[in-house]
């Protein structure tokens, strides 16, 4: 696996040296540099190859949530991965709609840490279960007809929905694997993650959940 290069982007110095000593000794992963706002992140990688930006949300001239809109606006975008304190539902809505990859408490522990870089420079979304739990209580995000986008809000994959509404036609692992063309151990792997990130912990609360939010039709 090629290595991965990331830059930290934090006001605090001590924070962002820690982060660089924690993560630096990572087989596989590069520390590019660090810096200590918006615009500077923007600079530096303008003019180097960084795969992850690991970001705080409360920065200097340009914050965290403002750097990534405008990163969107580039050619080349690394895959952005929010490290705050912050768990305000508002601020995290906004991240999500300015593009960002992921979003992990800096509590975190360094294995979580390590997970989440790796899963957002494999292309999926990660956030930390603090998050998801928020994720759920917001009701904000609308779609043009005025209806809830739990989708917008809540970091399914692609797979996951589609187990999601197979499960909603009360068909078993085995017969959605073989819909799927997956094995039926993958199907459960898929469905206790899924479980997790809505918050439930039966099959029927599963189907209750996408039901109420829209992402499958009744049976």
């Amino acid at each position: 696996m090629p290595t991965i290069k990331i830059l930290i982007a934090d006001d605090h110095h001590l924070v962002a040296q820690s982060l660089s000593l924690l993560l630096e000794t990572t087989e596989g992963f590069e520390i590019m540099g660090i810096v200590n706002n918006g615009w500077q992140a923007l600079s530096f990688i303008e003019n180097n190859k960084v795969d992850v930006l690991l970001a705080d949300i409360h920065m200097p001239l340009l914050n965290g949530i403002e750097m990534a809109i405008k990163l969107q606006e580039k050619p080349q975008t690394p895959s952005i991965l929010i490290l705050t304190m912050s768990e305000e539902a508002q601020q995290i809505r906004e991240a999500i709609q300015a593009g960002v990859h992921g979003y992990v408490m800096k509590s975190a522990e360094k294995p979580e840490l390590i997970k989440a870089i790796k899963t957002v420079v494999s292309g999926e979304r990660y956030f930390s279960e603090k998050i998801v739990k928020k994720l759920a209580e917001i009701q904000e995000v609308k779609s043009p007809n005025g209806k809830t986008r739990i989708e917008d809000v809540i970091p399914l994959t692609k797979r996951e929905i589609e187990i999601l509404r197979l499960v909603v036609e009360d068909l078993s692992n085995v017969e959605i694997g073989e819909r799927l063309h997956i094995s039926s151990t993958t199907v459960e792997t898929h469905r206790r993650n899924l479980m997790k990130k809505v918050g439930v912990s039966t099959a029927i609360g599963l189907m209750r959940w996408g039901l109420r939010h829209g992402l499958v039709e009744g049976v």
